[in-house]
């Protein structure tokens, strides 16, 4: 009997041991959650270069608080010396650093995580300054690598503190193929550089004859206010925007070359060679019949005036050029795909604009359906021996749908080579430019960006056949310099149009396309010999093509030789597509700095130089200019020299009218910086003996007050701040570790026995 009394008592005693020990296991876990709980939410400290630069800057530079107002702001980037890197102010609507994060308003079906997920491309929705194999570019600067975040580089280099737009450019998880449908710009290449004839004497790109960079720019400059992104900026579509005055084909080529050699306007020293093809002007009784589809996206972010009624304007300028042997149909995709219009006779003009008109914004987007059933109208109504498009009109902003995005471009591409063509139009758009190049390169169309009613016009009615009808197809350039008159060279823009030399004879590596009346321009500046050889040409150009229909290649090859110009004496085309391609340059290198008021001496005050400079070459080379487009070049450009800090180049005034009167003011004269006076300089006393020195009286009395001064820190401070850091970190990280132990021991407490 007292056995089994002490056996109960011991058996109660094991009981309450154990309980206190999980109570007192629970407790310090506990305690260990509350102390670190704050950390995890906070997420990791930011990298230490960061805080030692943000250490570094003054008080005085500190960015003042402010309440977002995306009207007052736009056009701007607001500097910020944030703690984890804070995203850039708007820029606009379109493209401000909020819209990257949270996504468009109404589209509740949308991934706004899409950059991080890879289901969307990394421009439009992420996070500003977070990019994951990718890049990530926001207000705190640009971090790169695996994982950037703002200022902090992870497994990679992390930005420093800067400005930015408040637009992330965040990459996907895997990062998709040289190629894929949706990739980001390409990497950034310095194709600016000069290249050795020794080391490289070819050069080999594929012709481009968009124009969307042009007219984006245009927007971002005259109704934001602001510079374009310089990854938007494409040189070659700048210069290739512009009709020139060249000769027209002879023979049975589709088009005629062009070429001419003359001053380097921004380096004298070099030469400039200007290259351009005029491809064959129809008339309208020799376009063949055409086979159009409008794709139209109606989603919800294209209820803004700047979009889909644009696009009903647009398309319905089109169709008021069709012809009784045209056809047309208008297939829409928003949350599901639908056929607005079946494919209808162009004569119809009015059941036309009926569709078009009845056309409403609303609901998500499902792009990928919207061109399936597109494609399935255009086989439905296909002509033989005609034009069969399909036409995209869209602000780029759509999923795609398919198993992958390279998908995409396989199906783009099967159809290309079955009959069907892929032209681009973008409203209202800029986060999505590259992608919709790239989807108008694979379907051998044009991609055009349509900022108002007069870009719609000259697209779709002026220039129709260039944009509907292709006359010649994979155009390939190869240039050969020659080393006894070139000792090196580069070509100015085509930066993502280069191509493998190798790819120049392959019949199998597709190129750009030339429709009826097009022009391309290409721009070299070669340094030339010191001991040249004057009866040697240039360069050789060669270049081959495809008919419409052919599948093998024809081979054109021109020598280009002669004596340079003085640049007074090239044509009107020439300087005015140099001042061009010297605008391009200027505006991508103002695109990533600081406007300020230019000092003497700086790079500020050499870019004035430079901006008036080319405003004086373009104001020198307007020609007739019917259409008023080189006079609103210069306009652009001058109000681009305001933005970009060169204010005395930016005051030039322009005026044209449609068929009338046309002036531009003259700039004003150069400032003339003030004379540098030097200083006297020092006599040297006579006596070799030191001159006695003097102490100020520092108990007199003076009205001035004395400057602060600041208690010296403890000689032994950074030492005792790094032992707190430790006993803190020590204090977090002990509760926990204290409470797997008593944890142990609950469960593993021995019963006692007597």
């Amino acid at each position: 009997m007292p056995r089994a009394d002490q056996d109960e008592l011991s058996t109660f005693r094991d009981s309450d041991r154990r309980r206190r020990l999980m109570l007192a296991g629970t407790s310090m876990l506990a305690l260990g959650v509350a102390l670190n709980l704050p950390r995890l939410l906070d997420g990791p400290p930011p990298a230490v270069d960061a805080m030692t630069r943000a250490d570094e800057l003054e008080e005085s530079e500190a960015p003042p608080a402010y309440e977002l107002d995306l009207d007052e702001v736009a056009g701007q980037g607001t500097r910020h010396w944030g703690e984890e890197g804070k995203m850039g102010r708007a820029i606009s609507k379109q493209k401000s650093g909020l819209y990257a994060m949270k996504g468009p308003k109404d589209a509740a079906t949308e991934d706004v995580w899409g950059g991080l997920t890879g289901s969307e491309v990394g421009e439009s929705f992420s996070v500003g300054g977070l990019g994951l194999v990718g890049t990530g570019r926001g207000g705190g600067g640009t971090g790169e690598g695996t994982i950037g975040l703002g200022t902090t580089g992870l497994i990679g280099k992390g930005g420093g503190v800067g400005s930015g737009y408040g637009r992330g450019f965040g990459g996907r998880f895997d990062r998709e193929p040289d190629g894929g449908t949706f990739a980001l710009p390409p990497d950034a290449a310095d194709h600016s550089r000069f290249i050795r004839v020794s080391d490289d004497p070819l050069s080999t790109f594929s012709i481009d004859v968009d124009t969307a960079s042009y007219s984006s720019t245009r927007r971002d400059v005259m109704e934001y206010g602001s510079l374009p992104d310089a990854d938007a900026v494409r040189i070659e579509e700048l210069v290739n925007y512009f009709d020139y005055d060249y000769a027209a084909p002879s023979g049975e080529a589709p088009f005629s070359i062009t070429a001419e050699v003359g001053t380097c306007p921004w380096d004298p020293e070099h030469q400039l060679v200007h290259v351009g093809l005029q491809g064959q002007e129809l008339a309208l009784d020799q376009i063949p019949p055409r086979n159009l589809v409008f794709l139209v996206d109606v989603s919800g972010s294209m209820h803004s005036a700047d979009k889909l009624p644009l696009v009903q304007y647009s398309l319905g300028e089109l169709a008021k050029t069709l012809r009784a042997e045209d056809r047309i149909s208008v297939v829409t995709y928003a949350g599901s795909a639908g056929v607005v219009l079946p494919p209808t006779r162009g004569d119809q003009l009015g059941t036309i604009l009926g569709a078009l008109e009845g056309l409403q914004s609303g609901g998500g987007t499902n792009g990928a359906a919207g061109i399936e059933q597109a494609y399935e109208l255009a086989h439905a109504a296909f002509i033989e021996d005609g034009v069969n498009r399909v036409i995209m009109a869209t602000d780029g902003d759509f999923n795609v749908g398919l198993s992958s995005h390279d998908a995409l471009v396989r199906m783009i591409e099967a159809q290309r080579k079955g009959g069907v063509e892929l032209s681009v139009l973008g409203y209202g758009m800029g986060h999505r430019d590259h992608t919709m190049e790239q989807l108008a390169d694979k379907g051998n169309g044009n991609y055009a960006y349509i900022d108002g009613r007069q870009e719609a016009r000259k697209v779709l009615v002026e220039e129709a056949g260039a944009t509907l009808v292709t006359i010649a197809k994979d155009v390939k350039i190869q240039v050969e310099l020659d080393p006894a008159r070139v000792q090196s060279y580069r070509l100015i823009g085509y930066d993502n149009r280069r191509l493998a030399h190798a790819d120049f004879a392959d019949d199998t590596k597709d190129a750009g396309e030339i429709g009826a009346g097009h022009t391309v321009t290409a721009l070299y500046e070669v340094v030339p010999r010191a001991d040249a050889d004057e009866g040697a040409p240039w360069m050789t150009l060669s270049l081959r093509y495809k008919q419409p229909k052919g599948s093998r290649s024809s081979l054109l090859s021109l020598p280009v030789g002669g004596a340079a110009r003085e640049l007074d004496d090239t044509s009107d085309d020439f300087r005015f597509s140099a001042a061009v391609a010297s605008y391009g340059m200027l505006v991508r290198q103002a695109a990533g700095r600081e406007r300020t008021e230019p000092q003497p001496g700086s790079d500020l005050a050499k870019d004035e130089s430079e901006w008036r400079s080319t405003l004086e070459l373009a104001t020198g080379a307007l020609g007739e200019d019917e259409a008023c487009r080189r006079h609103q070049f210069v306009e652009i450009a001058a109000r681009s020299a305001t933005l970009a800090g060169a204010t005395q180049a930016g005051r030039l005034a322009v005026h044209c009218e449609l068929g009338g009167e046309r002036s531009v003011e003259p700039l004003p004269p150069e400032p003339v910086p003030a004379p540098v006076v030097e200083p006297e300089p020092e006599l040297e006393p006579e006596s070799e003996s030191l001159p006695e020195p003097s102490f100020p009286d520092l108990l007199a009395p003076t009205d001035e007050p004395p400057p602060p001064r600041s208690p010296p820190p403890p000689a032994d401070e950074s030492e005792a701040k790094d032992w707190t850091d430790v006993a803190l970190e020590v204090l977090r990280l002990l509760p926990p570790l204290l409470a797997f132990p008593l944890f142990i021991m609950a469960w593993r407490w021995p019963r006692r026995r007597d």
